[in-house]
């Protein structure tokens, strides 16, 4: 553990303890007259949403341009999630001051900030129909109301990586240590009995295994958030248990005993039951499963890169595609269920000495057809440098954000320099640009220079609306539409 990473976990510790102390506080048992939604109809979570399937649920204009910008004062690490309704959601991390913010969608003003104990490979709010939130937190998970107060707080073995609503009133849980759960997500009190996927961890630390989770290395169980089926409440997640040879593959369902019966949900209105685990004997990186649009497939990145489908049902091998390099991010889905892959990047910008070592590899945009079970490739960009997740769109498009170096080897769709006129772009100085790509032939439709933009990428995303929404590791936010 490098010193950054335990610096910020002591923070972390002392902000926890005021954290159980003020939201537990907040804890009800009562029910909330089924005004909750379920998970909004957005980008509500770190990968879009339930099936982690990097798809907004709309389209974007045919050339977007640049809305509003701003800065937050803090590195940050996560995908900007949306509630559907005209307010995104940003998080950092930072010593001091505010760390989650939510953002008019409209001009970039902050409508409120909270200062909670973030901590984690990737930080995003998960967000329902109406704006409530559930943020990952070191230690457990807590929610919010819409406008910004503390609701409750539920403590974990471990920091949640997955934070998903199964239905407007069951949250499942899973930390990066193996522990899962589901709570109501109304009062916070469990409504099932703690399932260990990766075994016992022998140590009651928390934050034990934490800073692999990123790299998705032996000492993180759980890394990635699992993938979600919330048609049947059948969760996809790949674990490490300790000691173990080869990483699982393991799917696991909820099945409740009072989801429409308007019980309380409270010990225990269910139970976890593990379906089935296969061995993935080629390993397995950070990135998260991914399920197909009808859900009879889970995408996993196997440990040398290559992209393997395995069958929701029982968990066999489909197929396995090369795609030639590493990603640190999950793929998205198209509409006809073409998988694009995702980039590789450092997600948390390190100072102002650090060289973005984790993005400097070959990290081009891959297209996988995956209708005749073959894995075959359709298109490549190898000019592309991709630096975080892709953002498919309903219209079968796909956005990437890409690194900009001065030349046009980022594969501008008119071959122009990327040191513009305006002298966004400093020589030197490698820049960020946004390609919109045709879904079928990756083609690129558009492309924009994100002004004075540099470093790392924290996310990609796109709301209901079609807005885009880019923030980068050192804070900054860019809106598109």
């Amino acid at each position: 553990m490098g010193p950054a990473t335990t610096a910020r976990t002591v923070r972390a510790l002392g902000l926890v303890a005021v954290a159980v102390g003020l939201l537990a506080g907040c804890t009800s048992s009562t029910e909330s007259g089924g005004a909750r939604l379920p998970q909004a109809a957005s980008w509500s979570s770190v990968t879009g949403g339930p099936p982690n399937s990097g798809r907004a649920h709309s389209s974007v204009s045919q050339s977007p341009e640049l809305v509003w910008s701003r800065t937050l004062g803090a590195p940050a690490i996560g995908v900007a999630s949306s509630d559907g309704i005209g307010t995104s959601y940003q998080a950092t991390i930072s010593e001091r001051g505010c760390n989650l913010f939510a953002l008019s969608a409209e001009d970039g003003r902050k409508r409120w900030c909270v200062r909670l104990p973030t901590d984690g490979p990737r930080i995003t709010a998960t967000v329902d129909g109406r704006g409530s939130l559930f943020v990952p937190m070191y230690g457990g998970v807590g929610a919010l109301a819409a406008e910004g107060e503390n609701r409750w707080f539920v403590q974990t073995r471990g920091t949640p990586t997955t934070v998903t609503l199964l239905n407007k009133r069951h949250l499942l849980v899973i930390s990066h240590q193996g522990a899962a759960r589901v709570v109501n997500a109304h009062t916070g009190l469990d409504s099932s009995p703690e399932l260990r996927l990766a075994g016992p961890i022998a140590t009651d630390d928390r934050g034990y295994g934490l800073p692999w989770c990123g790299i998705g290395a032996r000492g993180c169980p759980v890394p990635g958030p699992a993938a979600v089926d919330t048609s049947t409440a059948t969760a996809y997640v790949t674990v490490w248990t300790p000691g173990a040879d080869d990483p699982e593959l393991v799917a696991l369902r909820f099945n409740s005993s009072d989801s429409d019966s308007g019980g309380s949900g409270d010990e225990h209105g269910g139970a976890l039951e593990e379906l089935w685990r296969v061995p993935l004997s080629e390993g397995r990186l950070g990135v998260p499963v991914v399920l197909s649009n009808d859900r009879a497939e889970a995408y996993v990145h196997t440990d040398d890169g290559d992209l393997a489908a395995y069958s929701t049902t029982d968990g066999a091998h489909l197929w396995t595609a090369p795609v030639g390099y590493r990603p640190d991010l999950p793929p998205s889905v198209l509409p006809d269920g073409t998988v694009v892959t995702g980039g590789r990047t450092s997600t948390l910008w390190r100072g102002p000495e650090d060289d973005h070592d984790d993005d400097a590899g070959p990290s081009p945009v891959v297209a996988i057809s995956s209708e005749d079970g073959s894995g075959r490739e359709l298109w490549r960009r190898d000019d592309l440098r991709q630096l975080t997740n892709p953002a498919a769109t309903d219209d079968g498009r796909v956005l990437v954000a890409v690194r900009a170096d001065g030349s046009a080897s980022d594969g501008g769709a008119d071959g122009e320099s990327d040191d513009d006129e305006s002298g966004n772009e400093p020589a030197g100085e490698p820049g960020i640009a946004i390609h919109l790509l045709d879904g079928a032939s990756g083609e690129t439709l558009h492309r924009i220079l994100v002004p004075a933009a540099h470093g790392p990428v924290s996310g990609l995303s796109v709301d209901s609306d079609g807005r885009i929404v880019l923030t980068t590791g050192l804070g900054a936010v860019y809106l598109f539409d």
